[in-house]
């Protein structure tokens, strides 16, 4: 298992989403809004990991949309590449973590279950290391959205952030909702707002569409900004990624 590495600066994820077995991006979250990338993810995995890439950010839509998961593909990006994988969608019960984890996985994305059941989320940080789990704020405004995004969690995002950091979250994926998949850049500002709210390392997804874009994330400048997460613009081209890495030298 590749072990995620205390990053000494910001670090660029590229987003493998899976659905049905394939490596997909969807517009804003919309199920209905499909862009078809790589009809085997696995082969996305190595390129971006002979491109240079130092981790993966592996989501499986289908399970978080409640269809088939992708369980064997996750696994297979995990156990053929030699980077860290971070992966979540879907996530919503004790043996799916084991499951992955024991698979090879180095960290475990968890939203829904553990927004609803901060006893849950405490449990798998104890059994886990607080390390490997990274809770998932998808922000819509000021509502955290739950269930494949597709509804709101009655939590606003400061009430979020209490409840998990109260049983030992200390990693957040932070998307903002409204620019996932949309190219037009990074609501730096709640990224910088969750960063100065919480004592958590954050990485931050949704919307970065040009090297400008991944350039105004790490203009935050924060000792805890611990990635950038980088998927449709790495897939049509628009984001060389070896030129991406550069800016986190």
């Amino acid at each position: 298992m590749a072990q995620f590495p205390d990053f000494p600066s910001t670090r660029i994820f590229p987003a493998i989403d899976i659905r049905g077995g394939r490596c997909v991006r969807l517009v804003r979250g919309a199920r209905e809004a499909e862009l078809d990338y790589d009809a085997d993810p696995v082969d996305a995995a190595r390129r971006w990991e002979d491109s240079g890439a130092e981790c993966l950010h592996v989501i499986d839509l289908g399970a978080a949309f409640g269809e088939e998961p992708s369980l064997d593909v996750v696994l297979r990006i995990a156990s053929e590449v030699a980077v860290p994988v971070q992966t979540g969608g879907g996530i919503r019960d004790e043996e799916r973590v084991r499951l992955l984890i024991d698979g090879g996985v180095g960290r475990v994305i968890l939203g829904t279950r553990a927004l609803r059941d901060a006893e849950f989320l405490g449990r798998m940080i104890e059994e886990q290391g607080s390390a490997r789990v990274v809770v998932a704020l998808d922000c819509e405004n000021e509502t955290v959205k739950v269930a494949g995004w597709e509804e709101d969690s009655p939590l606003s995002i400061d009430t979020a952030i209490e409840r998990v950091e109260s049983v030992g979250a200390d990693r957040f994926l932070v998307t903002a909702t409204d620019r996932d998949g949309t190219l037009g850049g990074v609501r730096t500002d709640l990224v910088s707002r969750i960063l100065e709210n919480s004592s958590a390392r954050v990485v931050a997804a949704g919307g970065v569409g040009t090297l400008d874009h991944i350039q105004a994330a790490l203009d935050i400048s924060h000792p805890r900004l611990e990635g950038v997460v980088v998927g449709r613009a790495l897939y049509e081209g628009a984001v060389d990624l070896r030129e991406a890495l550069k800016l986190t030298d």
